[in-house]
Order: C-alpha cells, then sequence, then structure tokens
C-alpha cells in the first residue's frame, strides 16, 4: 500500500470511529434502527415494535438515561426513533425529541407495545427492527457499526441491501502494521488532513464542564469538590479524573450534549480525548502536537479494537481508550518506540480484567479511574517503568500483548460476558 492509500486509510478510520454522538451509542443504534424503518409507515399507523440484539448491545443499552427523557430502556429507545421526525445524523437521533414525542414514546411503552429480546450468538453489534403498522411490516438490520444499515425489507421485499464483506477490509491493513510503522506515517502526515481531530476537544470539553454541574452519579463534581477540600491534590492528573467523570456523567446522566466519539464510543472518546488534551496544556504543547497526539491515539484504540472486538465482556474505556491516550500521549511527548509500546503495556498490566458490566451511571467511575491510569502509564513509560515482557497477559511486544487481549476477550470473557447478562437481566 502506497503512502496516499496508507493516510487515506487511516483518516478514514478516524473519521468514521470519531463523530458526535448525543447519548449512549447502544440505544442510539436501536432508535436509529427505529426511525429509519417509520420512515416507510404512517407514524399514526404503528402498533407494534420488536426488537433482536445482539448481547452486547442489549447489556449497554439497557440501564443507561436517555437524553432528555429522564428514563432509561432499549424499548423507549426504539418508540422515541419510530416517533421521532427522521433523522439525517444517525448518532444524533434523539437530538429531534420533543416534549410530545417523549410523552407519545413513553404511553407506547407502558402499552406495553414494545419488545426486545438479544440472542447470544448474534456479532457483538447487531440490531434488527421491525416495526408493525396497520397495513405494513417493516424491517431494519443494523450490523458490525452503530449506524450501519445493512437492510431494509417492507412487506417481504428487500428494498435496500448493502453486501458487507468482512474478509476484504481496512481492518486487515491496519492490524498489518506495527505501531511503529502506525507512529511514522502519523508524524509525515499533512496537519490540514488530520486537524479535524481538534473538533473533539471542543466538544468533549463542553460536556465535561456541563457535567460539573451534576449528572447521573454526580462524580465529576464531587471529585472537584474533594480537590477544593484538599482531599485529593490539586494538580492536571487530578484534573484528567475529574473532566472525564464529568463528562461521562453528564452523558450516562442523560444530559442534552453531545460528545466526540473514539472506536465509535462515546465514553471511549471522552477517555481518549481529554487526557491527551489536559497533557498537552499541562506541557505547553501547540495544536500540531496534540493534533498529531489525538490522531495516533484514535487510530491506535481501532487497533485495540480489531482484536477485542468493538463490544465485549471486557471495559472499553480500560482496554481500549486508556491504551489509544497512554499512547497519544507519550507519541506527543516524543517518546521512544520503546516508551510509546511501554505506556501501553502499563495500562494493559494494570487494567486487564476490569468487566464491562453495561452502560450506566457508574461508567464515570471506570472511565475516569482509566484516564488517570493513562496518564500515570505514560510518565511512567517516559521515567523508565515499564512492566516485563512476557509475564502475564504482556507479551513479547505491544502487538503480542493486544493479540493475547483478543484471545482473552473473545475466549476468557465470552462466558464473563454471558454470566453477567443473567446477573443484570433481571
Amino acid at each position: 500500500m502506497n503512502k496516499i492509500d496508507t493516510n487515506k486509510l487511516l483518516i478514514d478510520i478516524v473519521k468514521e470511529d470519531s463523530r458526535k454522538a448525543l447519548g449512549c451509542t447502544e440505544p442510539v443504534a436501536v432508535a436509529y434502527a427505529a426511525n429509519v424503518c417509520a420512515g416507510y409507515v404512517d407514524k399514526d399507523d404503528i402498533e407494534k415494535i420488536e426488537v433482536i440484539l445482539s448481547k452486547n448491545i442489549f447489556k449497554n443499552g439497557k440501564a443507561v438515561k436517555i437524553p432528555n427523557t429522564g428514563a432509561s430502556g432499549l424499548e423507549l429507545a426504539a418508540s422515541l426513533g419510530a416517533f421521532s421526525k427522521k433523522t439525517s445524523s444517525p448518532l444524533l437521533v434523539f437530538s429531534n425529541l420533543t416534549d410530545d414525542t417523549i410523552k407519545r414514546s413513553k404511553d407506547f411503552v407502558t402499552s406495553k407495545n414494545v419488545k426486545v429480546n438479544y440472542i447470544d450468538s448474534l456479532i457483538d453489534v447487531y440490531v434488527k427492527l421491525n416495526i408493525y403498522a396497520k397495513d405494513d411490516i417493516v424491517t431494519a438490520i443494523i450490523a458490525y457499526s452503530h449506524s450501519n444499515i445493512i437492510k431494509i425489507i417492507k412487506n417481504g421485499e428487500v428494498i435496500y441491501e448493502k453486501q458487507v464483506d468482512t474478509h476484504n477490509t481496512s481492518k486487515k491493513s491496519i492490524k498489518d502494521m506495527s505501531f511503529k510503522e502506525l507512529a511514522d506515517i502519523i508524524r509525515d502526515m499533512d496537519y490540514s488532513d488530520i486537524s479535524f481531530v481538534l473538533e473533539g476537544v471542543d466538544v468533549n470539553i463542553r460536556a465535561a464542564d456541563e457535567g460539573l454541574f451534576g449528572y447521573g452519579l454526580g462524580l465529576g463534581k464531587k471529585l472537584k469538590e474533594l480537590k477544593d477540600n484538599k482531599i485529593l491534590p490539586d494538580n492536571f492528573i487530578t484534573d484528567t479524573r475529574i473532566l472525564t467523570a464529568a463528562a461521562a456523567d453528564m452523558r450516562m446522566g442523560g444530559g442534552s450534549l453531545p460528545v466526540m466519539t473514539s472506536g465509535a464510543s462515546g465514553n471511549q472518546g471522552v477517555g481518549v480525548i481529554l487526557p491527551i488534551y489536559i497533557v498537552a496544556k499541562k506541557e505547553k504543547l501547540d495544536d500540531e502536537s496534540l493534533v498529531r497526539g489525538l490522531f495516533f491515539a484514535h487510530v491506535i484504540n481501532r487497533y485495540v479494537k480489531e482484536y477485542s472486538g468493538k463490544l465485549s465482556g471486557l471495559c472499553g474505556c480500560a482496554i481500549g481508550a486508556a491504551i489509544g491516550a497512554s499512547a497519544g500521549i507519550s507519541f506527543m511527548l516524543d517518546g521512544s518506540e520503546e516508551e510509546i509500546a511501554g505506556a501501553c503495556t502499563n495500562v494493559f498490566a494494570n487494567l486487564t480484567g476490569i468487566v464491562c458490566d453495561g452502560a450506566k451511571e457508574s461508567c464515570s467511575m471506570k472511565l475516569s479511574t482509566s484516564a488517570e491510569e493513562s496518564v500515570i502509564a505514560s510518565y511512567l513509560a517516559l521515567n523508565g517503568v515499564v512492566s516485563d515482557a512476557n509475564v502475564g497477559i504482556v507479551g513479547s511486544s505491544i502487538e503480542e500483548t493486544i493479540m493475547n487481549i483478543g484471545k482473552l476477550s473473545h475466549l476468557g470473557f465470552s462466558k464473563t460476558d454471558q454470566v453477567m447478562l443473567e446477573i443484570i437481566d433481571k
């Protein structure tokens, strides 16, 4: 692959993975599928909605608050999507909600007109939604990513179908690259081609500032009070924890502001972007250094996902976002190849094993812990402290360690994921 093709590949990956999203992306996926279906019927004729999900979409969508509603539930997400106006921005489907739409949707759910179930054997990201109207049945299927419609069926006739080649995609190319190759490529990319990642800083800082007023668990607000009362240290590492917690509080608590995603996850976007920005600010780095650090971080988060999957039994904030953030921090601080890999190794040696028990308000705890540790892991590596190779989950190289994470995710934690579902689906 030549330089132009490689640059385009990486830019396309980051643009795909880093987009503004309002609300948790699992309920968003369900709402978007319903919104698409509803575009083929008269909304006043809708009688029933049925939803079949992958276990991971179900797990992450079950308990998280939906923006501006004060409520949670995939049944409500489906109903809101069906009765809100047609969206042209899938991840912002909840931005179209009105008071009338919310009331109508809640009443529809209360009348038990929405059924949601999951199937264990489906791929990580999968939504099949049926809308039953008076004279019509419409089905939409989302697969592989949260806004990727692959099929629409109306009254038994396929009216849209997207061919998905799971064997010949960009995934193979990025997995074939090493950390060093990716770092070398990104160092040489034109700043103007990748500066779009700066928008994520503005978006996620606004979300964090709003979260400090108190949403959801209120963790960010309380951590700030602890800092102000000199219980927590007053430094940039504590600020990293506070701001990531606050942004997650806002998002998980049903706030009305979007966040910029990473790896197609809002919480991971917060966990990638804010630590890097805070370190860049502390170190007085220029925008170009910040941009290259952010871009590298998004790419590394995606790199991990190619092995672990987009959704799994392992917490993505720990094994994905924190790795991306530690890589980006070390990269923009001119770390060597060994130091960048070492920062990521430190995170894996520390945080691997944190389980994903679904998206909810307390995600701000795991996210803020992971974000803080990504900063510490980077400075440790830059100062000569790196976990030993070939010990535990850590392999002989960072690439081998990530392969080990993939094995752990798919083989070791598949059973954990099922047990977790049995626990939370009471």
